[in-house]
């Protein structure tokens, strides 16, 4: 159904229209021009915002094309809450060569993202990407489920700079439902575990803030979120669904790694927006929000993305297996000589 633009005016039938109507054309030509600034005056502003916002994904996760399948991820770590995958999804995110991390506990998190950087100084995470709950924009949480007893836990983004950039970790994207409040500064340094939120369920395994000193000014960390604040959207899927090159690509890596191939994976609107660069991704950094959002994005956006993951993921396995025979055609001619 189309909406129309009421007429202007509202005389009786016969009368003459006054002086100041659509049909003048001072005031249509007047009127175009005007809308035509407004009009150059926000496609100006978008675009400065799209400019902006893939430079700061630039900084955080540059946008060098994978030689292999197993670098996808290099530099990058990925925390679930536990709640938010599916059995084997770290397999599968280490098979691209990301670090992962799913716990219901921040404090373990913390601590074997800590163990990582230290023990695989080569492949160090300079970037994370947090697939969490937001609880409406009142703390990170991460959690096994909904039941009031199952072990959950709450960090604010204050305590994620003061505990995560001593190890090196300069970017924080967060893929959390209404980030954007989660920076506001009443609870940035130190969550309210009274805020009256029905999802702030009892933080069986904690809650950590930041130190009482902790100034998050002199922090060089960068933390980015969507710039619209609103309910983040995950898929599950199978590997199935990935080209034969590919799955033999991530059944090659998770080989070198010693562990299980995975055989599923769950993969969020945000991230499979930064891998594939889309245009549509407008990321902001260490900027809050009041106001609570129920937006979500529909479904057939997260289908969309996910068909062009699959074309992204199958085309670095392409690459890599065209590498992989060109190689090994040389060392058959170095052979027969």
């Amino acid at each position: 159904m189309h909406t129309l633009i009421p007429p202007f005016g509202g005389g009786l039938p016969g009368q003459v229209a006054p002086a100041v109507h659509v049909g003048n054309p001072m005031i249509r030509k007047l009127s175009f021009l005007f809308a035509a600034s407004i009009l150059l005056l926000t496609v100006r502003a978008a675009g400065a915002l799209e400019y902006r916002s893939l430079r700061l994904l630039n900084h955080a996760w540059p946008d060098a094309p994978a030689a292999k399948v197993g670098d996808i991820g290099r530099g990058v770590g990925v925390v679930f809450s536990p709640d938010l995958s599916v059995e084997g999804n770290c397999r599968f995110y280490e098979a691209l060569g990301f670090a992962c991390f799913q716990d219901a506990d921040w404090n373990r998190v913390l601590e074997n993202v800590h163990r990582y950087n230290v023990l695989y100084p080569e492949r160090r995470i300079y970037t994370l990407v947090l697939e969490t709950h937001g609880t409406n924009g009142n703390g990170l949480k991460l959690q096994k489920s909904y039941d009031p007893a199952a072990e959950r836990s709450y960090v604010s983004v204050g305590a994620l700079q003061e505990r995560l950039e001593p190890d090196g970790v300069y970017y924080v994207v967060i893929s959390a439902c209404n980030s954007g409040r989660l920076m506001r500064p009443s609870i940035y340094n130190e969550l309210d575990p009274r805020n009256g939120d029905k999802l702030f369920l009892p933080a069986t395994c904690g809650i950590i803030n930041a130190s009482r000193d902790f100034d998050p000014s002199h922090s060089v960390m960068t933390l980015m979120r969507p710039e619209s604040s609103h309910i983040e959207t995950t898929l599950i899927a199978s590997v199935r669904e990935l080209a034969p090159a590919t799955r033999r690509a991530i059944l090659s890596s998770a080989k070198s790694l010693h562990i299980k191939p995975p055989t599923q994976f769950a993969v969020s609107d945000i991230m499979m927006q930064m891998l594939v660069r889309d245009s549509q991704l407008l990321l902001v950094a260490n900027t809050s929000v009041d106001d609570l959002s129920k937006q979500i994005a529909p479904v057939n956006q997260s289908e969309r993305l996910f068909r062009r993951f699959v074309t992204y993921l199958n085309a670095v396995a392409a690459r890599e297996n065209t590498a992989l025979v060109a190689r090994d055609g040389k060392r058959a001619k170095s052979a027969v000589r």
